[in-house]
Parts: structure tokens; sequence; C-alpha cells
């Protein structure tokens, strides 16, 4: 890690221009990591730009006394920053800047780390056959992502196909691109597990399969990257999707442009954060469920688990007796729908729990529970802990991170290797 010890002061709150592609999940993520850190170390006036249409736009950072820049996903910003001797932080893509912002540090998704997070949920499900999906433009980010998810299946022995190397024509129309991934996946053994470089991308494969008659998650269990909630809850299957610790990133950059603003670093740094999490959803989450009513019910209570639902509610949605729901569930799922009910409601809880400040007693009424006390027997003997203790647990991992102790997080001096 970086040190945290700073030898500058301010004389006044400085002045940090933003290039951020807010319009991307990855984009807010970062944004809102930046913002935690103003909010517990030090304010900055701060001048974002996303190329939003009709923007104001900063045509001279010199003008408006820029003392630090970070740059996410935003090539074009190269030209104005080149034209300031001021501290500049890239986050992601290096390939895009190196060239023209020699001394800028770079806060980099360890993107090898998170293909390894996709090969893993997909060979711990039981899959034989592996696919990968490349972005359209193959940025170096989806070339890593690529070459992370294949060697953690090499090592276990298993091979991966590859879609990609687009024709400039086919880069530029989604037809043609459209007609020669049909012509692909239906190619690909079956079942098989299908990883995507982005959530766009696995949007597409899902309209691809939808087309071509591809069951999914029957015949191919699908996954993104990025999260991107507003593009994986509105599919039909719901897309599961691996989350790269974005928050962390802009955290970092941001502890990362101060440290340079105050010059208690020198020398150009390069970090690397890794993994958040990977939300599974229907495109892959008991992908070898092939019975469709089975998944319409695992996808019916994650969506009302906290709406206090009863095991008739579910085998209703499904259209078959409580009897055969039962028996769908045991053969394809492993557990009863009443367990499968208080699994998500659990995790839910454990969510609120972490990630808010609200009483336990409206916690409860909202994720289901008939009372606080039934929350917390059931939350005692599923975790061996009180909720009370789990929050504080959570907040002092979540104190640890803001500090900057993100897990998976490594640091690389200009020149030198992993610290």
């Amino acid at each position: 890690m970086i040190p945290v010890i700073m030898k500058g002061v301010f004389q006044k709150a400085p002045n940090v221009a933003l290039f951020l592609a807010t319009g991307e999940k990855s984009g807010r993520d970062k944004f809102e990591g930046i913002l935690r850190y103003m909010r517990l170390h030090t304010p900055w006036n701060i001048h974002l730009i996303d190329n939003c249409v009709g923007e104001q736009q900063l045509v001279s950072l010199k003008a408006w006394g820029v003392n630090g820049v970070i740059i996410a996903r935003m090539p074009d910003a190269v030209t104005l920053v080149q034209r300031v001797s001021v501290p500049a932080v890239v986050m992601d893509s290096p390939a895009l800047y190196e060239k023209h912002l020699s001394k800028a540090s770079y806060v980099i998704n360890d993107s090898e780390a998170v293909g390894a997070a996709g090969a893993a949920v997909f060979i711990k499900r039981g899959f034989r056959e592996f696919a990968y999906v490349a972005s359209s433009y193959e940025w170096d980010w989806s070339i890593r992502r690529e070459r992370g998810f294949r060697d953690c299946l090499a090592r276990s022995d298993f091979n991966c196909a590859v879609y990609g190397h687009l024709t400039a024509r086919e880069r530029k129309d989604w037809t043609l691109d459209q007609q020669r991934l049909l012509r692909w996946l239906r190619g690909l053994p079956k079942p098989v597990a299908v990883l995507a470089a982005d959530d766009a991308r696995a949007r597409q494969v899902l309209e691809t399969c939808q087309l071509a008659g591809i069951s999914v998650p029957g015949e191919i269990a699908l996954l993104g990257i990025d999260n991107d909630e507003f593009v994986c809850e509105n599919t039909s299957p719901t897309l599961s999707s691996i989350q790269p610790d974005f928050d962390a990133g802009g955290y970092e950059a941001a502890a990362l442009l101060e440290q340079l603003m105050r010059r208690a670093l020198r020398s150009p740094q390069k970090l690397f954060y890794g993994v958040k999490r990977v939300v599974e959803r229907e495109s892959s989450r008991f992908a070898h469920a092939v019975d469709r009513r089975c998944l319409q019910g695992l996808e019916f209570i994650r969506l009302n688990a906290c709406a206090a639902i009863s095991v008739p509610d579910v085998s209703c949605q499904m259209g078959v007796s409580r009897r055969l729901a039962e028996i769908l569930f045991s053969k394809h799922v492993g557990h009863s729908i009443l367990t499968e009910i208080q699994r998500v409601r659990l995790a839910r809880l454990k969510t609120f729990l972490s990630e808010t400040a609200l009483p336990i007693g409206q916690i409860s009424w909202q994720c289901g529970y008939q009372s606080d006390l039934h929350a917390k027997r059931v939350f005692k003997r599923e975790t061996g802990m009180t909720m009370s203790r789990f929050r504080q647990q959570s907040r002092q991992t979540g104190e640890a991170g803001a500090r900057g102790g993100h897990k998976g997080l490594y640091v690389i001096k200009a020149g030198g290797s992993a610290l």
C-alpha cells in the first residue's frame, strides 16, 4: 500500500478535474469512490467532465487553476491534460494513455483476476465446456479478461472457445456481427458456460441466443462483467455478472492523487484493484436445471422473497401443484422452496445490516420477517452471531477498506515489481 502520511499542506481546497464516463456503471462507481474519499478526508473543488449532450466544456484546465486530474475511459481528454503540468491519475485502459502521459500514475482493474473469477464460478457449477466473447473492438481490458479466464480454465485442464477478431465492417455493423455470432453459438458443444467481456456484450449474446432458439441457461449459461443493474435486471432471463471493485478503485485513485498533489509521492505509481463480488441471476444460476418451471420459481423468489411470499405463491408462479414444485426444487436445486426463500431473505438482511444504518426492526420488516424477534432468532441460528455483532463487524471491515485496506489491492512502482 502507498503510505498514508502526507507531507504537504493545502492553502485552499485543490481544484480537481474528473474525466469520467458516468453514463457507464463502472464510471458511476468510480465517481462514488472518489466522492467517498472526499467525504472522509480532504474536500476538493471538482469539475466533472463526462461528455454529456449539451455539457459546458472546460476549455482550459490552466485557466481554471487545476491542481490534479483523474481520467477514466475518456482518451479524448489526453490533449487537455498534456497542456498542464499537474499530477494525473489514470483509471484502467493504460494502453490508451501511456504513450501520451508518460508521467501519469495508474489505478487499474486486475482484469485477469476478473476473468479468473468467472472461470471459478463455472468450474464450481460443474461445467466442462467453456467459451469467451470478446468486446467488439477487443480493448486491452477485454483481452486481459480473456487471458485470466483461459488461464484459470487451463489450470484445471479445460479448453476455451473464443469469439473475436471481427472485421472492420463487423465492428461497426451489429447485424453482420450478430449473423457471425449466431453461427458460432450454434456450433458450440452444449451445455456450455459463456463469459462475455462486459454486460453490454452479454446482452447481445442473450439476444442472439433467443434468435437462434438456444436456451439460456439450459444450453448456454451466461455471465457478464460490470454488474450494470440497468442492463442485467432488464433482460429475460436476467443476467448474472461479475462486479469489479470500481468503488474501491475510485477511492484509491483519489487517495493517490491527493498524495501526489501534496508531493508526499513524486514518482509515478501503479495500483491494481480486483473483484468485489459475483452476482448470480437467472442466466447462470442453477444452469443445469433445464426445467423452465424451476427457473421461473427461482427468479420469482429472488424478486419477491422479502414481500412475505409463501410456498404456494411460488408453485402458482411455476404453474404446477405444490407437491410437483417441491419435487422440482429438490431435484434441481437440492433443497426445498422454503429453504430457498429463507436463503434469499437472509442474504438481503445481511446487505441491509452492512450497508445501511436502519433500525433492526425496520430491516426485519423490509426483509419479510414477521417480527424483529423472529429475524434475530433466524439470524443467530444461521450465522452464529447476533445481528448487532454482524453489523459491527461489517462496519469495521468497511472502515478498513476506506483507509485503503481493500482486498486484493497492491502497488507497482514505476519500473518495479508488485509489492
